[in-house]
């Protein structure tokens, strides 16, 4: 991948990945074969639906802080990447039908990317684990499973949530050509 187009639908792509892949696994461990059952019932339905939008919208926030740190690393000035982020993370979440949960839109979690970028390039080495830790500790949060059969679990989401990153990280840096992207965004060739 060598565009910013390229790069949105990647990103699009894996968080819908980790987000459905972590709260459907958890959920399947949780509930064992009840699950089934559990997964035609009308409440489980609309609370997975929140989880799956929520989780979503806040692994592709994680991984633009990550990308965002990859491109600046890269030669990309700060603000121009930001700027592109700020606008991809908008323009990828506008592209899908607004959840039914979301109808005032998601104006809270594009108001905290500007932040979350800049915590990724706060330090010399951003921690992965960090910035996919918080989102796991999101995800948690919005699991389908009522808050007092998951109270131990939180652990176990985050350490799912972080192992999914780890792979997303390796794709990331075998498909994405990052050189090129922050050459598109200006940076000089290096």
């Amino acid at each position: 991948m060598r565009t910013p187009d390229d790069l949105a639908a990647f990103l699009s792509r894996h968080a819908a990945f980790v987000a459905q892949k972590c709260s459907d696994s958890y959920c399947r461990a949780k509930v064992g074969t009840s699950h089934f059952a559990m997964a035609e019932e009308q409440t489980f339905k609309d609370a997975n639906a929140i989880c799956r939008w929520e989780g979503y919208a806040e692994m592709l926030a994680a991984m633009m802080a990550l990308t965002g740190r990859a491109l600046v690393d890269a030669g990309a000035e700060a603000e121009t990447v930001d700027r592109v982020l700020h606008d991809m993370y908008v323009r990828v979440l506008d592209g899908h039908p607004r959840p039914a949960h979301r109808a005032e839109g998601w104006g809270d979690m594009i108001a905290a990317l500007p932040g979350r970028l800049k915590a990724a390039r706060a330090h010399p080495v951003p921690r992965l684990v960090d910035i996919a830790g918080a989102a796991g500790k999101r995800l948690f949060e919005v699991l389908p499973i009522h808050a007092r059969y998951r109270e131990l679990d939180e652990e176990i989401v985050v350490n799912s949530v972080t192992f999914q990153f780890v792979g997303y990280s390796d794709k990331f840096r075998r498909q994405v050509d990052v050189a090129a992207i922050a050459r598109s965004l200006g940076a000089k060739a290096a």
